[in-house]
C-alpha cells in the first residue's frame, strides 16, 4: 500500500501531465440491513396485487409480468421504506455526479415504481430507460441461482465504438440478492440473464426518478 505525498508546485509553474477520467458511469449498490422484516411483506403484497392488478400483463420480458407503475402510492409501511431505499439510491447518485453542488438543487423529483416477477427462464432484452435521470431495481426476491449468471443484471458500455474496437471492459454483472438495491443512469442499456427453470421466483422492484423541470439553486 502507498501512502499519498504531496508536491509543492513552484509559482508559476504548469500543472504536470495527468489521466483525465472521461465519460465515466456511476452505479449505486446497497444491500438494506433490514430488508428480512420488509421483503416477505413485499412479496405477499405483490403476488397478491398480481391476481387482482387490471394492467398487470406480460412486458418486453419473457416469462415475467410486470405491474402497473403505481406502486409507490400503495399504502402500506413496506412500501415506504422502499421509497426511503430509492431516495438513498438517488441521494448518493446525486452527491456522487456533483459533489457539494448537490446541496443545491431543491427541485422535487418524480418517481414511479413497478414490481416485476419472473418466472421459470424469465429474462428482459437490452433496454434504456431513456426519459429518466435515474433507474433502478431492488430485490424483494432472487429466485434459484441455478446457472452461474441466472437473473444476473448486466450493465452494457453505452459506446458503440469501444465495443466495435474491442477497448471495453465489457459487461457489468450485479449477482441479485434480496434486499439489494442497483441503481444507474436511466440511459444506460442494460438487460436481465434468464432465471433459473423451475419453481423459484424472482421478484423485484423496479424504479425511475426525473426531476422537475423547473428548480433554482438554494438560496
Amino acid at each position: 500500500m502507498t501512502t499519498p505525498t504531496t508536491a509543492t508546485a513552484r509559482p508559476g509553474a504548469r500543472p504536470g501531465p495527468r489521466p483525465l477520467m472521461a465519460w465515466g458511469t456511476t452505479v449505486y449498490q446497497a444491500d438494506a440491513g433490514d430488508a428480512a422484516h420488509y421483503n416477505p411483506q413485499l412479496r405477499q403484497m405483490i403476488l397478491d396485487a398480481e391476481k387482482t392488478d387490471p394492467d398487470a400483463a406480460p412486458f418486453g420480458g419473457i416469462n415475467a409480468i410486470k405491474s402497473s407503475q403505481n406502486l409507490l402510492t400503495w399504502d402500506h409501511p413496506a412500501i415506504g421504506w422502499v421509497r426511503a431505499r430509492i431516495t438513498d439510491a438517488v441521494t448518493a447518485l446525486t452527491r456522487a455526479e456533483l459533489g457539494e453542488a448537490a446541496r443545491e438543487v431543491t427541485c422535487g423529483i418524480e418517481a414511479e415504481a413497478w414490481a416485476v416477477v419472473y418466472r421459470s427462464g424469465g429474462s428482459l432484452r437490452p433496454h434504456t430507460h431513456h426519459d429518466s435521470a435515474w433507474s433502478g431495481v431492488y430485490y424483494v426476491e432472487a429466485g434459484d441461482p441455478g446457472s452461474s449468471d441466472a437473473g444476473y443484471l448486466q450493465l452494457l458500455d453505452p459506446r458503440p465504438a469501444a465495443i466495435a474496437r474491442q477497448a471495453s471492459a465489457g459487461v457489468q454483472r450485479i449477482r441479485p440478492a434480496p434486499g439489494r438495491m442497483v441503481a444507474f443512469p436511466g440511459w444506460l442499456p442494460h438487460s436481465v440473464q434468464a432465471t433459473a427453470t423451475g419453481d423459484s421466483l424472482r421478484i423485484c422492484i423496479a424504479w425511475n426518478v426525473a426531476y422537475d423541470k423547473t428548480w433554482s439553486p438554494a438560496s
